[in-house]
């Protein structure tokens, strides 16, 4: 092979047991942390540690720089005892999980002790931490919105309106949407648990929400379902704004957004295994599309900067420029810690890895 040879990441082979049978693995990069012989189905990350639950009813916490399993949150005195379905860091290290056991535990930042979290009466589909790790908010089966105040380890509130199960939710300030099985959108004011707007528009449930600050403390609402249309929310003035049928076909499954202040972008992945990029700017104008980055759906999607990574159902991540110029790439390079491309515009791009 032509270029460095730390260019040249040699192909790593390893055996894992899922659901008891084994099954053969390899992977060209990277290092591989056997979490669970049952899937993952959440994470959390926390400067360099991350936190994974899964179907084994425990959480594990890895160091991802070194790859070693630090903490398994699982006892016979402490712990869920159903699929752990989300995690969500304190910035003091604390961590807040949910399962389909219908409580929270509240993970001290060391050991393998917590404090259960109770009153939902049905699985928990969400949970989300504040800034300060003083509140969080969970989202249940049970219908319910559900604010704890972490000090007190106890229930301030429950937002109560929803006639199907709460399958998602966003937060920014004083303001929460949560998306149900219905297809219904509620927007609430947390300061008083109240609801101020009941959103109607998707057909099957909410399968991915985001919100975006407008700067005056309401932030507008975008939201994905089943239907594959994406809609945008003033609840301000409680309109669609928005609605155009992004993903024909199948579900919404991911909605991110890029960091820029002054020109963000949308991106939103689909069932129907196509990444589009949105300019809000432009009345969500779809300005890129990309298709074929799978044979299968594309379950995952995380936005960093300018740059796209997405999961599918066959085990492939792919990285997307959404910012990508019209010069050629004439030639790439990496090494075990950066790639480094370079074109036609004269430029070279460093990504770390």
């Amino acid at each position: 092979a032509e270029g460095p040879k730390n260019a040249i990441v040699p192909v790593k082979e390893w055996v894992s047991v899922k659901h008891g049978k084994e099954v053969h693995n390899k992977c060209s990069s990277g290092r591989v942390v056997d979490i669970s012989d049952r899937n993952i189905l959440c994470m959390s990350l926390l400067g360099e540690k991350a936190i994974l639950g899964s179907a084994d009813h425990g959480l594990k916490e890895v160091n991802i720089r070194s790859g070693q399993q630090m903490r398994n949150l699982y006892t016979e005195r402490f712990g869920h005892t159903e699929w752990v379905t989300t995690v969500s860091h304190c910035p003091d290290g604390r961590v807040l999980s949910g399962a389909q056991d219908s409580k929270l535990c509240l993970w001290n930042a060391s050991g393998v002790s917590c404090v259960d979290l109770t009153g939902h009466l049905g699985a928990i589909s969400r949970v989300r931490v504040d800034g300060v790790g003083k509140l969080a908010i969970s989202g249940s089966y049970d219908r319910t919105l559900s604010v704890w105040d972490l000090r007190s380890k106890r229930a301030m509130a429950s937002c109560t309106g929803h006639n199907a199960p709460i399958m998602d939710f966003v937060w920014w300030d004083h303001i929460v949407a949560s998306g149900d099985r219905s297809g219904i959108v509620k927007a609430w004011d947390t300061n008083h648990a109240q609801c101020i707007a009941t959103l109607k528009g998707h057909k099957g449930h909410i399968t991915a929400m985001l919100a975006i600050p407008d700067g005056d403390g309401v932030p507008t609402i975008l939201t994905g379902a089943q239907d594959g249309h994406i809609r945008v929310w003033d609840l301000r003035q409680k309109l669609n704004t928005f609605n155009m049928a992004c993903h024909p076909g199948g579900a919404v499954n991911d909605l991110g957004v890029t960091v820029q202040r002054d020109n963000a972008l949308v991106v939103s992945t689909g069932a129907d295994g196509r990444l589009l990029v949105l300019e809000p700017r432009a009345g969500y104008r779809p300005i890129h599309e990309l298709a074929g980055l799978t044979e299968d759906f594309l379950y995952s999607l995380l936005v960093l900067d300018a740059v796209a990574f997405v999961g599918d159902g066959r085990g492939k991540v792919s990285c997307v420029d959404l910012q990508a110029g019209e010069n050629a790439i004439r030639c790439m390079a990496a090494s075990t810690s950066s790639l480094i491309c370079a074109g036609d515009d004269g430029n070279a791009v460093i990504f770390d890895f």
